[in-house]
């Protein structure tokens, strides 16, 4: 059995103007040691599906499907069962540390927390693993005093007590949420190293969310492209990325700046794809990226494809899936 397999995931809420699914069908699997990239635009159902996956979302939202952690299905137990996988199978970095952390806790003690909830250790013992959490994580108490306050340390630093927090209990399953975002590129390199290291040390899967290709190129295997909800197009990353089957997948990579460019003579504008992401209440019948695909047909309006197999793990969500001319550069070399 894989360590986690999610299966027909389905988050939707009730408005005056009805049901809204705000996560479709979502399904995939992780084996120990995986790591995957989920990238789409921003409200495309990322930071949902995670959080689906931790059950952090508001009693608002209706989550339906399967979501099997070491064969249990986390959508059937109680808070109180799901407290004690939370932290100790699943850990989460958050994507604004300075809002995740608490302002009025010091860091120590913040760290310390879910040590104290998940395992049974003595006074001595919790100040020494936390002490060891805090220099795996680059921030040494010969340094950075465990009674230190969030507000006390930059955004990188507090990203990895963030990080520290996570793998605490070195839990199966680790979901880093833009661990990247608001960091300067130098600091963003650091906590990506940190992440990659300590995922690999302890063999733990890694789901990587970003809108920043750049940041799935480095660290993850395998990818997921998603868009209103939906996924239209995963594989291993190196195919995704060399292939970029769905147009929606070839309009993201088309909008990267090329390195060089702005020292060429002729400067060209970005490509943009044209319009927007469609209103989650608005009753789409087929693809939802139809309005703003060059190669959509009055198929894709009427129905949503089904799934279409590129090439070995490798899978497209599209009627008239696209593909990269031989001889291109490797966009992901790019």
């Amino acid at each position: 059995m894989p360590l986690l397999q999610l299966s027909n995931l389905n988050v939707t809420i009730n408005t005056i103007d009805g049901p809204i699914q705000v996560v479709k069908d979502m399904g995939f699997s992780l084996e120990k040691g995986d790591r995957l990239g989920i990238v789409g635009e921003s409200g495309c159902g990322k930071s949902i599906t995670a959080l689906a996956l931790m059950s952090l979302l508001p009693e608002a939202l209706l989550v339906t499907g399967e979501i099997l952690l070491n064969n249990q299905n986390l959508l059937l137990l109680s808070k109180e069962e799901m407290c004690a996988v939370r932290g100790k199978n699943i850990g989460m970095i958050f994507q604004e540390p300075m809002t995740a952390l608490n302002p009025v806790k010091s860091i120590g003690s913040q760290v310390a927390e879910s040590l104290i909830l998940h395992e049974k250790l003595t006074k001595a013992e919790l100040k020494e693993r936390t002490e060891e959490l805090m220099n795996q994580v680059g921030l040494p108490v010969q340094r950075f005093s465990l009674k230190l306050y969030p507000h006390q340390l930059s955004g990188g630093q507090r990203q990895r007590v963030m990080i520290a927090m996570a793998i605490a209990c070195k839990p199966d399953l680790l979901i880093a949420d833009e661990p990247t975002t608001a960091l300067d590129v130098t600091v963003q390199e650091q906590i990506l190293e940190l992440i990659e290291k300590l995922a690999e040390e302890s063999g733990m899967a890694l789901i990587i969310i970003s809108h920043d290709l750049g940041v799935v190129a480095q660290t993850t295997e395998k990818v997921m492209v998603m868009y209103a909800g939906r996924v239209m197009e995963r594989g291993k990353t190196i195919d995704v990325f060399r292939q970029m089957s769905h147009p929606y997948t070839h309009g993201l990579f088309a909008a990267i700046p090329k390195l060089g460019s702005s020292l060429t003579r002729e400067r060209k504008r970005l490509h943009s794809i044209p319009g927007s992401v469609p209103d989650l209440r608005a009753k789409i019948k087929g693809c939802s990226f139809a309005d703003r695909c060059p190669s959509a047909s009055d198929q894709c309006r009427q129905d949503f494809p089904a799934r279409k197999t590129i090439d070995s793990d490798h899978d497209v969500w599209c009627y008239h899936p696209v593909s990269v001319p031989k001889g291109n550069d490797d966009p992901a070399e790019n």
